[in-house]
């Protein structure tokens, strides 16, 4: 099985030095535990708009016209999904940057057509989730019947899909967005859309176990595969560091 692991590095409009000094540790981080720890031999592709970022074993695409807006970065990783050269490989993954691999993640790539993805620390319908993106009468329903309400919801920091229905899966959320229109971002940007799908049930969706990637209580992950450290939480990167 040929595998692919791809993310985005953007430096916005304004970045001071520091800022961009502090992206490049960040690579640094995810790329040798992905090769260390996570012992992942296949290949690696990055796609950014920083220069001079090549290494040995690191594919690098130029990411143009990068948005001012870091909510629009997000849905654009998601737009732009017809780049990734999944004509090349047969399961592909899409991996956040602030993510330490600390045990192997080959296991993790998909056998099957589903759209994979993290499990959340939040709820499907959380109002930083799919909530603000169905009707108020829905809203009301879901409220009264409590239906599907504790269902936890899908995170987008790992997303991973067959070849055969790159189209199909990544292709739906991409739609998802587009029809969204010039109405005001949600919270979690790409992951609110991601949510979305699953309330919908659009295409088959499977989530990593919470024990496999964990977004906190890093201390207790004992069966993790990956650690996660969205937002603030990067602060901690360096203690979890294993290389």
């Amino acid at each position: 099985m040929k595998t692919l692991i791809y993310s985005h590095l953007w430096k916005l409009p304004g970045s001071t030095v520091c800022q961009a000094a502090a992206l490049r540790t960040l690579l640094n981080l995810w790329f040798t535990h992905l090769r260390g720890p996570g012992r992942y031999d296949g290949d690696i592709l990055l796609f950014t708009n920083v220069p001079d970022l090549q290494r040995p074993g690191l594919m690098v695409r130029r990411l143009p016209d990068v948005p001012d807006n870091s909510a629009h970065v997000f849905v654009r990783r998601v737009l732009t999904y017809h780049e990734v050269p999944v004509q090349d490989y047969d399961v592909v993954m899409q991996m956040d940057l602030d993510l330490l691999a600390v045990d192997a993640v080959v296991p993790m790539f998909p056998r099957d057509e589903r759209l994979w993805a993290a499990p959340s620390d939040m709820r499907m319908l959380d109002w930083r989730h799919a909530w603000t993106l169905i009707p108020r009468w829905r809203r009301a329903v879901h409220k009264l019947s409590g239906w599907r309400m504790h269902e936890m919801g899908a995170s987008a920091c790992v997303v991973a899909s067959a070849s055969t229905t790159w189209e199909r899966n990544l292709g739906a959320w991409a739609r998802a967005i587009r029809e969204h229109g010039d109405r005001r971002m949600p919270r979690q940007s790409d992951q609110s859309f991601l949510n979305l799908l699953l309330l919908e049930r659009t295409i088959p969706m499977a989530r990593w176990s919470a024990e496999s990637i964990r977004h906190r209580n890093w201390n207790e992950a004992r069966q993790a595969r990956l650690l996660h450290f969205p937002g603030r939480r990067k602060e901690h990167m360096q203690r979890y560091r294993k290389v």
